[in-house]
């Protein structure tokens, strides 16, 4: 009976420690790349995949706080995850114009955005 509870500790730990990882990551990622390029890669930084990695990782890191705590749905929070990768796109295409405006990046972002819609509705 010991093991199993601190099996269910050492888990719950574990599960917090990975939430927490993602989220800074995904933060760090999304507003400093420049900050952590450095220790990283000697090359330079490219800020629309650091961007789109950082909303990536940030939106798994809801996801799996939401899984885990029951605070919202998974749809739901796949919805917000998926919010989070149109809002960067948007921002990095229309916003700074680091991402390209193609019509495979504008088909994806409007593609994202109707998945995002209907998952949060």
């Amino acid at each position: 009976m010991g093991g199993i509870m601190q099996k269910d500790i050492f888990q719950k730990f574990a599960l917090g420690l990975t939430i927490i990882v993602l989220g800074l990551w995904g933060i760090v990622l999304i507003f400093a790349p420049d900050a952590i390029s450095g220790m990283l890669s000697n090359e330079p930084v490219n800020h629309t995949l650091a961007g789109m990695m950082g909303a990536a990782l940030f939106g798994l890191a809801i996801i799996s706080f939401a899984s885990i705590s029951q605070w919202m749905s998974a749809p739901r929070a796949l919805g917000v995850a998926m919010a989070m990768l149109v809002a960067e796109a948007a921002y990095l295409m229309l916003g700074v114009g680091v991402m390209l405006v193609t019509p495979v990046t504008a088909f994806s972002l409007v593609a994202a955005a109707a998945v995002a819609f209907f998952l949060l509705i």
